[in-house]
């Protein structure tokens, strides 16, 4: 009975040796990682991450309205040739390296890479599977040098990116044609203008929607119905045309066209269209945003 007593408290104290240690050692990471402090205190200031993918994608993350903007270089570096390019490229924009954080996946085909990152995202938590997935490709890149975050930072930007969905993301792709050199740029937090509610604007958000389903009628039952919630007062919407996209989808998505991410993120809630929003490659003058109805696009109840 007494072996057994000591024995208790025994792990008693390794266990409390354990805590303070984990608390020291979270201290640390605390004092001297700019970026968690940034996610800790949610500060205005961006989090600049770069992926290597091929081509690399630049996403900076607000922690102060958690939102996110992911940019993709135009130019199909390796991520070798990349990795060896990124600290030049930071310091060509006065930033300081250990601000900006690095991450070199398993997968570095971008397409796949973000496939699997919406995946994980959305269903992390009917499968935690997944997060521990994520886990093990983020240790494998850490054990290999293939990135510059420290596990402290990985954990706390990996819970913070718990708080997301796929449609938290501003996607913007290349141009599809360019003749100048790009330099990367770290890409700049939503404006304070687009913070406020969708339903306080001073003008309503002037839409197309394009039926890319193949199902007959789809647009015109989509605008019927934005309309009936505009005469609501429960959407600022004002649909200007709808017509059929030149090709069939598989996946519906918001294409933006004006700079509104957070009340294009708003109407695709809205409507049950949870992926990324992407930015339109050219200005167009008709209309602020694009709706593009794909095969998976279900009509709200």
């Amino acid at each position: 009975m007494e072996s057994s007593h000591q024995a208790r408290k025994i792990i008693e104290r390794l266990l409390l040796l354990i805590l303070l240690g984990l608390l020291g050692w979270a201290g640390f990471w605390q004092w001297h990682s700019p970026l968690i402090q940034q996610l800790s205190l949610h500060t205005q200031e961006p989090v600049q991450i770069t992926i290597l993918t091929t081509p690399a994608m630049f996403v900076s993350y607000n922690p102060s309205i958690r939102q996110a903007q992911v940019r993709v270089l135009t130019e199909k570096k390796s991520p070798k040739d990349l990795s060896q390019r990124v600290r030049k490229l930071l310091e060509s924009e006065n930033i300081s390296s250990p601000s900006v954080k690095f991450f070199e996946p398993a997968q570095t085909q971008r397409e796949i890479f973000w496939e699997d990152f919406k995946k994980s995202l959305s269903g992390w938590r009917y499968n935690p599977l997944l997060a521990m997935r994520a886990f093990g490709a983020y240790i494998s890149a850490w054990h290999n040098r293939r990135t510059n975050l420290s596990p402290a930072e990985f954990i706390l930007l990996a819970t913070e990116m718990t708080e997301l969905e796929p449609n938290d993301f501003t996607v913007s792709l290349p141009q599809k044609v360019t003749k100048r050199k790009t330099d990367v740029s770290p890409t700049l937090p939503p404006s304070a203008a687009d913070k406020a509610p969708l339903t306080i604007q001073d003008r309503p958000i002037i839409v197309e929607v394009l039926n890319a389903s193949g199902r007959k009628g789809l647009a015109l039952e989509l605008t019927q119905y934005l309309r009936e919630q505009n005469d609501k007062g429960l959407l600022r919407v004002d649909v200007l045309q709808y017509d059929n996209y030149f090709t069939l989808q598989e996946t519906s998505w918001l294409e933006d066209y004006s700079g509104r991410q957070v009340q294009l993120k708003q109407l695709g809630s809205a409507i049950g269209i949870t992926g990324e929003v992407r930015v339109g490659n050219t200005p167009n003058v008709i209309c602020d945003t694009r709706i593009i109805l794909g095969k998976d696009f279900k009509m709200p109840l």
